[in-house]
């Protein structure tokens, strides 16, 4: 039974059966001069009102023909809920959003490049102030306006310690550490200059590059060309057997796989020789290394016995590079950054030569 047909037991009880009924029966029928009523009702002689009857199949809880909105006083309004639409005055300000730097991850910078980046903020109360709450790296500088500037010096991922506040009453603050990340810049390592190539004899180089996302693509830029019956791949490899005399610059470019991905290009020399019957020393180069990256270069011969014996005379390898004495290869991990400069002696049973090279180590 309703809260509102409860309301009516406490007002009206009929002989008929315990029915309830609204208390203002206005709504309802009047009793005839006799007292009498229509079919499923009773007269309440006290209000001479044709009330419903409850003994005839039909319960308390039963409409009124006019539904069961009651017209008159509600005594329950302070608990109706309203369906209608919100008033928005009567709730109270949310006020902004909280504080938060936007990302905790910058945009990538490669070592050796000016780098800039804006900071950004989000919810509180703008403008915003930004401030660096620990040491940044080394060469970087950050303005209250959320601009990091700066040239990095080594590659690798770092973290910088920020905190921005609003303009709030009272201030709100944030504070995150933001992902640096300094990818290596991309060599084209050499040798610069190639290997001298024998005339008429079969040729074989190898171009690296160091730093930037291996694998590496490398390719003549246009209108660059090789000597005559020489091709480069595309994995380095300079390949071929050429008759043209004299010395040949070109310039190459190299590209690695990175997203985006980074370019750089040299001028490279070529020079054709005679192959003499006596050892000779083919190699004017060496490839550029990197710290922390393998290192392999196999050094150039032609002429004599075919049976070398390697070694350094004079000057220093890189730390982390030997040389092997009997191929001929500088192989190896560097750890130290520098450039390094020895001689290398090369012999037959009958002859020998020497060459002094330079390996720089970035």
């Amino acid at each position: 039974m309703s809260a509102r047909r409860a309301a009516w037991v406490s007002a009206f009880l009929l002989a008929v059966g315990a029915c309830t009924f609204a208390p203002d029966l206005s709504r309802f029928a009047a009793c005839d001069a006799s007292g009498g009523c229509p079919s499923g009702t009773t007269c309440l002689a006290s209000e001479n009102r044709c009330l419903p009857a409850c003994g005839e199949g039909r319960t308390c809880d039963e409409p009124g023909p006019e539904g069961d909105d009651d017209a008159g006083t509600d005594t329950d309004a302070g608990v109706t809920t309203d369906a209608g639409t919100t008033d928005g005055g009567d709730l109270p300000d949310a006020g902004p959003a909280a504080l938060a730097l936007e990302s905790t991850l910058l945009t990538e910078g490669i070592e050796t490049l000016p780098y800039s980046a804006s900071l950004q903020a989000r919810g509180g109360t703008p403008p915003y102030t930004f401030n660096a709450t620990g040491q940044l790296p080394a060469g970087f500088s950050l303005d209250t306006e959320g601009r990091l500037t700066g040239t990095p010096t080594r590659a690798g991922d770092a973290f910088l310690p920020v905190e921005v506040t609003d303009q709030g009453t009272p201030m709100k603050r944030a504070s995150g550490n933001l992902l640096l990340r300094i990818r290596p810049l991309l060599r084209l390592a050499g040798p610069g200059p190639l290997a001298d190539v024998p005339e008429n004899r079969a040729y074989s180089e190898r171009l690296s590059a160091t730093g930037g996302q291996p694998p590496y693509r490398f390719a003549l830029t246009s209108g660059q060309s090789l000597p005559a019956g020489l091709t480069l791949s595309d994995d380095g490899s300079v390949t071929g057997t050429t008759a043209q005399q004299g010395t040949q610059d070109f310039r190459v470019e190299v590209t690695d796989s990175a997203t985006p991905p980074q370019t750089a290009s040299r001028v490279l020399t070529l020079t054709t020789v005679d192959a003499p019957g006596f050892v000779k020393c083919l190699s004017r180069a060496v490839p550029d290394g990197r710290v922390g990256t393998e290192y392999s270069y196999t050094l150039k011969t032609v002429g004599g016995s075919g049976t070398f014996a390697w070694s350094v005379k004079s000057g220093e390898l890189p730390p982390g590079i030997v040389l092997d004495t009997q191929q001929g290869i500088l192989s190896g991990t560097p750890t130290r950054a520098d450039t390094f400069t020895f001689v290398i002696g090369i012999g037959d049973l009958l002859t020998s030569t020497q060459q002094t090279f330079s390996l720089k180590v970035d």
